[in-house]
């Protein structure tokens, strides 16, 4: 089809798409900095960078950019792996953003905000995959706190944190994730007080306590309101508030309310479908039906494998559910590929 003939939209969406690449390349080219956030793109020379804040700078005026805008930062003169690094690491491909940053020389790097950026990717990258049973916690936990120490006005230090706080709940050291999620509320933007309750109430909900963890996605929902940059945590707040809530005996309103996030929920939001997902499981399984759970967990094997915490998830019930229903050797081929795929995962060794 020629480009001329698109519907308006996607012609508007490949006239945005080309200026986009075109302004980064011509940055490029000119020798900046760019960072990325939910506007758009802003080019210049990074002049300072805390934990909340990075200052870009063109022309002798200052702009200052809250943390939790942020997207991604692209430096000037950054090894050419890193970029690609960055995007693998993005879309959930771990083991290739390690692949690629094990191609940078750090000797040619001598920039420390690079420098910061590659050892929080391998942080990240680390991290995630022990979280999916696909390496060492404590590993994971010695790259970050390795981290932390080193790199105290990075930006990326509450990413960090948070991702401790990860690492910690996913050992059950419960009040060790806690006090982690708890560093991220002493922030002032209501985008940490939401995200600090919404951990807190998360690492509450993995421990048992419903009622408490309830009552922290409440705080969460009331810390984002009004606020652009905390509004996303709403959807996934009110999503494990169901989950709680179906715990306390509320199955059928819960089960409504997830069944509305996955409605209202875009196909690229994978982490968050494959929570409503298993989160709707988990409402069909305290109805007592066991069909039902199975194709909401069937949802998350065949559809969100990139989400791969939900899906270590999703092959456990489904190797305990289709041994309830009979199949044995469904039941045995779940139990095999979540051994395989997540050998380390908590999941993998109940």
């Amino acid at each position: 089809m020629n480009p001329w003939q698109l519907p308006t939209t996607r012609f508007a969406t490949l006239l945005a798409t080309i200026a986009c690449v075109a302004f980064l390349s011509a940055s490029s080219a000119l020798g900046l900095d760019r960072i990325r956030d939910r506007n758009g793109v802003t080019s210049g020379k990074i002049t300072k960078m805390s934990a909340l804040s990075v200052t870009i700078t063109r022309g002798g005026v200052d702009t200052k950019k809250p943390v939790e805008d942020i997207v991604s930062i692209t430096f000037d003169d950054e090894p050419e792996d890193l970029a690609p690094a960055r995007r693998a690491a993005e879309r959930g491909r771990y083991q290739d953003a390690i692949d690629r940053l094990g191609e940078i020389d750090r000797g040619d790097v001598d920039r420390k905000e690079i420098q910061q950026e590659i050892d929080y990717l391998e942080c990240l990258c680390t991290a995630q995959l022990a979280l999916a049973g696909q390496g060492s916690l404590d590993r994971a936990e010695g790259k970050i706190s390795k981290f932390l120490s080193s790199n105290s006005r990075s930006y990326r230090v509450p990413e960090t944190i948070e991702l401790r706080g990860n690492v910690l709940l996913a050992k059950q050291d419960y009040d060790g994730a806690r006090a982690q999620y708890a560093k991220l509320g002493k922030a002032p933007a209501p985008y940490f007080k939401a995200r600090s309750a919404l951990l807190t109430g998360r690492s509450l909900q993995a421990e048992g306590d419903h009622q408490q963890a309830a009552a922290a996605f409440d705080s969460a929902l009331d810390a984002a309101k009004g606020n652009a940059a905390a509004e996303s945590q709403q959807l996934e707040a009110t999503l494990l508030g169901a989950v709680s809530q179906a715990a306390l005996g509320d199955v059928e309103q819960s089960t409504e309310t997830i069944k509305q996030i996955i409605e209202q929920s875009g196909s690229e939001d994978t982490q968050l479908l494959a929570q409503a997902y298993n989160a709707l499981g988990d409402c069909h399984l305290q109805a007592g039906n066991a069909k039902a759970a199975k194709l909401a967990f069937l949802h998350v094997d065949l559809l969100f494998r990139s989400a791969t915490a939900e899906h270590a998830r999703a092959l456990y019930e489904l190797s305990r559910l289709w041994n309830d229903l009979g199949q044995g050797d469904r039941a045995r081929d779940a139990k095999q590929r979540l051994k395989e795929e997540y050998p380390g995962s908590r999941w993998a060794n109940r």
